[in-house]
């Protein structure tokens, strides 16, 4: 699609083409979206492909950087995407966003957001980027803390890519009634 004709078309209807283009043939789910773009349009929000849904508390940014990472739930099937986030062009004073997927991990097994959590950040002060999977909670007060994780992985800013990483490395806590008023906020 030409860039000339894409200020022309309105949100829905560059989402409509989006999808049409990334959607797979008979809805299944495709084995990776490595490759993939996601865009973010004023007024028209994230376009996610079709059954594939990511709410704020799911997604980390990394310090300095234009590398994100997000927990996915793909057909609850939870999906850890490594992503590029570039600036397309401006609406007003809103920019029009393009996410490139750069790296994925499939979880089957576990529960995007619950098990797998980006709400993580380094022991050592500037570190971001991390997901733990198989994660375990316990409450402390309003907040839970992690008290065990099967894995943890970060994003490499020089490669994009997912890489391991140890438990040692992080600091984990859950705030359930922060992601519930993100989670209220987003559906309106």
């Amino acid at each position: 699609m030409s860039a000339t004709l894409l200020p022309r078309l309105s949100a829905a209807a560059v989402g409509a083409v989006l999808l049409a283009v990334v959607a797979p043939a008979g809805g299944a789910q495709p084995a990776s979206f490595v490759g993939r773009p996601i865009y973010s349009e004023p007024g028209a929000g994230l376009q996610m492909p079709p059954g594939c849904r990511v709410e704020p508390s799911w997604r980390g940014r990394l310090a300095d950087s234009d590398l994100e990472i997000w927990v996915v739930d793909c057909d609850e099937e939870a999906r850890v995407w490594s992503l590029r986030r570039s600036t397309i062009g401006m609406v007003g004073n809103q920019a029009r966003l393009r996410f490139q997927v750069t790296d994925e991990r499939r979880l089957p097994g576990d529960s995007a957001g619950d098990s797998a959590s980006v709400q993580c950040v380094g022991r050592n002060a500037g570190e971001s980027g991390f997901v733990v999977v198989g994660a375990k909670w316990r409450a402390t007060g309003g907040e839970l803390r992690l008290a065990a994780a099967s894995a943890v992985m970060r994003v490499d800013p020089a490669t994009q890519r997912l890489v391991a990483a140890t438990l040692a490395q992080v600091e984990c806590a859950r705030h359930p009634e922060r992601e519930a008023m993100m989670r209220r906020l987003q559906q309106r």
